[in-house]
């Protein structure tokens, strides 16, 4: 049996964040399949390089990736919060979990990851955070991509959550899902 098919444990720490913290979460369940499938598809743009998640809370989307055929060992989930984080690295032993700031990849990331980065997948709630943290991840996740990169964002929000002009990035809308809960709408953004 492979350790990232038990999604309960995942499932309450999710639901006790949210309770502790709703703002710092920005969702009312973990994500659907069917956006972590959507997420999916984007991500795996060859098979080989390493993609980033960031904010990894139950694991969800983590296992839609694994699901999707994206190989564990190409996942590097960053989590903030230090329960989660050790539930994640308990969780899917084959992915590497990095307990930590979003805005500090280059930091927090082997070294020979830095600049090999196509996809960044992210579900942190950026529309609830202050624009210079904002703007701090942005620059931490294209700091760390190689060229031709691209950050993928979902939001609950019918709007792209992230200004594009603000910080110099191409956006695309690549689709909303309706079977989840809420909604959510995935974002591409992309620098020249």
């Amino acid at each position: 049996m492979q350790a990232y098919t038990d999604t309960n444990l995942g499932t309450k720490l999710f639901l006790l964040r949210a309770l502790r913290n709703p703002r710092q979460l920005g969702a009312v369940a973990p994500s659907s399949r069917h956006l972590g499938a959507l997420l999916a598809r984007h991500a795996a743009v060859d098979d080989h390089s390493p993609i980033v998640e960031l904010g990894g809370g139950s694991g969800s989307l983590t296992r839609a990736m694994i699901k999707s055929g994206i190989a564990p060992h190409r996942i590097y989930v960053v989590e903030l919060e230090p329960t989660l984080a050790a539930y994640l690295k308990t969780a899917f032993p084959q992915v590497n979990v990095v307990h930590g700031n979003a805005a500090e990849l280059a930091k927090i990331l082997p070294s020979e990851v830095v600049g090999k980065v196509h996809r960044v997948v992210s579900g942190l709630p950026m529309i609830n955070m202050p624009e210079a943290v904002r703007g701090q991840i942005l620059e931490s996740c294209f700091e760390i991509m190689a060229k031709g990169g691209a950050y993928l964002q979902y939001t609950y929000s019918p709007r792209s959550s992230i200004n594009d002009k603000t910080y110099g990035l191409t956006k695309k809308r690549l689709g909303t899902i309706f079977l989840n809960i809420p909604p959510a709408t995935v974002w591409q953004y992309t620098r020249e």
